[in-house]
């Protein structure tokens, strides 16, 4: 199966898989799992719509899907880095005080 893709199909693939794998294992060892279910949903959402444009679909309808996907996912990136930053700078602060 992956002699039909190139090889740029499959580093993207294996970038989205590492990033989303490395966001689940941290929100499993997280204590504030309820504060990370937004930003883990839309980056799953994100990673299947990707996964399904890039495999699935053909054509300039491929386009679609995987810019769809990707900017799905980067948003639930972001916000994931943001609720992560937020929350080290929150605990960060009542220990000082």
């Amino acid at each position: 199966m992956a002699g039909e893709y190139y090889g740029d199909e499959l580093i993207i693939i294996g970038v989205l898989t590492t990033i989303l794998l490395i966001a689940v294992l941290s929100f499993l060892k997280s204590r504030f799992k309820r504060r990370f279910v937004f930003s883990l949903t839309l980056l799953a959402v994100g990673y299947v719509s990707c996964i399904i444009g890039i495999v699935l679909v053909r054509g300039w309808d491929a386009l679609g899907w995987i810019m769809i996907g990707f900017s799905l996912y980067v948003i639930g990136l972001l916000t994931y880095i943001g609720v992560v930053i937020y929350q080290w700078f929150k605990v960060r602060r009542t220990t000082n005080s």
